[in-house]
């Protein structure tokens, strides 16, 4: 009878150490996940990035007066007596576009890894997403 209490006693404290260790490498585990230290260290460019995208989309959130500018440009260029460029408004309009375009893949980009990044750290993300992306596009009508 004392070698069996002493047995299970022995195969108690096993168990106790075992799942000391299970829970301590599960928080390492969730540390190392939640810690955006560590995703930056391994993937710099993606924080970068996200960061860049970031600013961009503060910047043009916040929105500088484009109106104001355009309109204070013409004014001088009356007051000089001199026509705007039909050569260089072209120029212009192309590089803000592509400068527009840009923006948008950023964000795009930014978005999509963002969403990769909850997807890892929240359970059950990506499966709520698909269905609310799913509900939004039954709900928006189609582009004309």
């Amino acid at each position: 009878m004392d070698k069996s209490t002493n047995q299970i006693e022995a195969h108690i404290e096993n168990t106790r150490a075992n799942l000391g260790s299970n829970l301590y490498e599960l928080e390492r585990k969730v540390k190392s996940v939640t810690d955006w230290r560590e995703h930056f260290r391994s993937n710099p460019m993606t924080g970068i990035g996200v960061a860049f995208g970031g600013g961009i989309l503060l910047a043009t959130m916040l929105g500088g007066r484009k109106s104001g500018r355009s309109a204070t440009r013409a004014f001088s260029s009356q007051q000089a007596g001199t026509e705007p460029h039909a050569g260089v408004d072209h120029q212009k309009h192309k590089a803000l576009e592509t400068w527009d375009n840009i923006k948008g893949a950023l964000i795009g980009v930014a978005a999509t890894r963002f969403k990769e990044f909850i997807g890892e750290v929240v359970p059950g993300f990506q499966e709520q997403f698909q269905r609310t992306e799913q509900k939004t596009q039954s709900t928006v009508p189609p582009a004309q």
